[in-house]
């Protein structure tokens, strides 16, 4: 049997707390794609989950390893404000959005050329697989987990 939605909730909750919704994605016939998303009602829940990168769920029935990453959305460069952001780096010395240009210029230093970018909606980008991010709209915090 496939984890339901109510399952993730437990889990992540029981994991990181702060779990207020919890959904598994699916494609039009209503069939398990294999992510899904959890909000939850604090930084410090979303923060843990995010910097905990993977999990691996142990049931009777199965075992599945789970990435963790930001959910991302359509943001500002957070270096210069003037460009769209499409580069998200999930390091949290840097957790924030960047331009390709910023992307280039923050990360050319040696101490953080490691850091690998996310993007919105790819999952072939080096480091990218899943997404989770802090939705500043309804001050919620949203991820988007895969499992592999």
């Amino acid at each position: 049997r496939d984890l339901t939605s109510e399952g993730l909730a437990h889990i992540f909750n029981d994991l990181f707390g702060g779990v207020v919704y919890a959904g598994i994605d699916t494609d039009r016939h209503k069939y398990p794609i294999g992510s899904g998303r959890v909000t939850f009602s604090n930084t410090k829940s979303y923060m843990k989950a995010v910097s905990a990168a993977f999990i691996e769920i142990k049931t009777l029935k199965f075992t599945k390893k789970v990435q963790v990453d930001p959910y991302l959305e359509d943001a500002l460069c957070s270096n210069c404000a003037l460009k769209q952001g499409p580069y998200f780096c999930r390091d949290l010395s840097c957790f924030k959005y960047f331009c390709r240009y910023c992307w280039e210029l923050q990360h050319s230093m040696e101490l953080i050329r490691h850091h690998k970018p996310l993007m919105r909606n790819s999952r072939n980008v080096v480091g990218a697989g899943a997404n989770i991010q802090f939705n500043r709209a309804y001050g919620l915090n949203h991820f988007t987990a895969y499992d592999y």
